[in-house]
């Protein structure tokens, strides 16, 4: 179930129920890349979710729509949500009516709830085998503490996921929590993925890097990232030693 650009990362692909903690730097590419392989996954008929804390949901539309996408009939059909824990945040506005009931709060409390119903009652077809994304759960952090984010993805977000057996990319920011935070959530997930960026040579490169996958050799080298001139992001040809 692996789109074009996770699987230039991972050739022999992400299998369904696995948990992936994105690490991302400010300046990087992350929020490009996150809905390149949004869309690139629906194009490939993969069912998906988006989940917006950081960003407006109208923002991530008209990306979608930029590349061609039929962002309209793709949610009638259920091949794409978007998950609105935006606008609850700024209160401009309802939120996105594909959101479901928890996403109306911010508190994990409220969530939880849900999320233990949820995993009670069964999973519709619908909603499994879908690919996930998180475009920064490190927002969470504004309205609930750490421990309350950790035993949320331990006993809820990351069983949940696997019983919907879904991929799911849940992002955070770098050096926005503390270190016994970050350690625990990385203990947490099957694989992690680092965004960064520096300055070489007069110019900003950015590059991504598979740091670990739970089980499985991968190759770890930094892969510089391209940003194209329609906004997608792509995965240059040579692998970095030395960033």
């Amino acid at each position: 179930m692996t789109p074009p650009f996770l699987k230039e990362l991972v050739p022999g692909g992400i299998e369904y129920g696995t948990s992936l903690l994105v690490e991302f730097e400010p300046d990087s590419l992350w929020y490009e890349t996150s809905l390149t392989i949004a869309a690139q996954a629906v194009k490939a008929g993969i069912r998906t979710d988006y989940h917006t804390f950081q960003h407006s949901p109208d923002g991530v539309k008209k990306a979608f729509r930029r590349w061609g996408l039929d962002v309209m009939k793709m949610e009638q059909d259920e091949t794409l949500w978007i998950e609105d824990s935006y606008t609850i945040q700024t209160g401009m506005g309802a939120p996105e009516e594909q959101s479901d009931s928890s996403k109306v709060s911010v508190k994990l409390s409220d969530w939880s709830i849900g999320f233990a119903k949820s995993m009670k009652g069964g999973v519709p077809d619908a909603w499994k085998r879908r690919l996930h994304i998180d475009d920064n759960i490190g927002i969470l952090l504004q309205y609930n503490e750490e421990k309350a984010l950790i035993d949320f993805g331990r006993t809820r977000l990351i069983p949940y996921a696997r019983i919907r057996e879904s991929v799911g990319m849940y992002a955070i920011l770098t050096n926005s929590a503390s270190i016994s935070f970050y350690k625990q959530l990385e203990s947490l997930s099957d694989g992690i993925i680092d965004f960064r960026s520096e300055e070489r040579e007069n110019e900003f490169r950015h590059y991504v890097r598979i740091r670990g996958l739970r089980g499985r050799p991968c190759d770890t080298h930094w892969r510089e990232l391209r940003l194209l001139d329609n906004g997608e992001v792509a995965i240059a040809d040579e692998r970095n030693q030395g960033v």
